[in-house]
This record gives structure tokens, sequence and C-alpha cells, in this order.
């Protein structure tokens, strides 16, 4: 019977860890049934989308184009299933806010020195 390399417990065949130390056994023991669990899949790592970020952090610099990249990057994300909507979402409301800020603010410029 193998035994684990770091406490020297003995391992069962079809194990992949040690149960007393959680080492990871290093090398599939020979009659190892598969099972079910055994299987240990990688984990998807999806990327964050560009564009959102950059969105964002127009939006929080008070720039009304965070609107119009917040928008380029939702519809990025919805074809290529990157992470980010929420990012993207909260730039396109700060890019209609400070739109709107701004536009107020023009108007009552021209409006009071005419």
């Amino acid at each position: 019977m193998a035994t684990c390399a770091n406490c020297g417990r003995e391992l069962q065949p079809m194990w992949k860890y040690c149960i007393t130390c959680g080492t990871r056994t290093s090398v599939p023991l020979a009659g190892a049934l598969p099972s079910p669990l055994s299987a240990d899949p990688e984990p998807e790592v999806r990327r964050v989308n560009v564009l959102a970020v950059l969105a964002l952090i127009l939006g929080c610099l008070l720039s009304p184009l965070a609107a119009l990249f917040g928008h380029i990057a939702v519809s990025q994300i919805k074809v290529t299933g990157e992470r980010g909507i929420v990012a993207a979402w909260i730039a396109v409301t700060l890019g209609y806010i400070w739109l709107v800020t701004l536009a107020v603010l023009v108007i009552a410029f021209v409006t009071t020195n005419a």
C-alpha cells in the first residue's frame, strides 16, 4: 500500500489527496478505480473585458464618454462571455449622469451670460 510523502499515512488507491494532511498524491496509484468524484476539471478562467474597465475609469473621471464605452463593452460581453457586465452597466449609468450634468451646466452658463 502507498503512503503519503508528507505525513506517512497509508493511502487508499482511489484517493487523490491525503485525508490527514491534504497533500496531493504524486502519482495515480495502480489499480485505482475511476470515480466521478476523482475528476478534477480545470476551472475555466474568464477574462475581464478591457473596455468595461476603461469605461468604469472614465465614469469615475466624470466623463460622459463612459456611456459610449460602456454600451460597447456590454455588447462585447454578450458576444464573448467575458466578465465585467456590472462594471459596464455602472459605467453606462455614470456616463449618462455626467452627460446630463454637463448639459445642465452648459445650458445654465449660456442662458445666464447671454
